[in-house]
């Protein structure tokens, strides 16, 4: 009798948390972000297997400096690889677009790079990747900033 009425009511416990993680943003975002993962190594392969090339983006031109520079959007450009690549890119002559969560360590990586390529074009934008409200309103300025 006591055992299987605390047995069901451990169960029940346990079906009443895992309702609660499926109707959680924490679970939407691993799912999401799961299934835009794998949609973007199918459409790479798609593109391998059926041979499709790149189409040229005219909006690539700045036109704030009417020049042909590539533009190169590094996620994580404070710190790590991702600061490393935006410094060996700005050398060799992209437009780089640095993108992170702090402002602060943003204008500190731009004046780094700054201070060792003075030719280097960089644009900062503030974006957190774990917030889709905050991603969406990064493209919608980097949509902005190209046109």
């Amino acid at each position: 009798g006591f055992l299987n009425h605390f047995g069901s009511r451990k169960m029940m416990k346990e079906v009443k948390e895992a309702f609660r993680f499926v109707n959680s943003s924490d679970m939407w975002n691993m799912l999401l972000w799961t299934i835009a993962l794998v949609s973007s190594y199918l459409q790479l392969l798609r593109a391998r297997i059926f041979g499709s090339k790149p189409t040229p983006i005219s909006s690539s031109i700045d036109p704030k400096l009417g020049s042909s520079r590539p533009i190169c959007v590094i996620t994580g450009a404070t710190s790590g690889l991702g600061k490393a690549t935006a410094f060996a890119l700005a050398e060799k002559g992209f437009h780089i677009v640095l993108v992170g969560r702090s402002p602060q360590l943003l204008s500190e990586t731009l004046k780094e790079i700054k201070s060792k390529n003075k030719d280097a074009q960089l644009k900062t934008f503030q974006v957190d990747m774990s917030s889709f409200k905050s991603i969406f309103k990064f493209k919608n300025s980097l949509d902005k900033w190209l046109s």
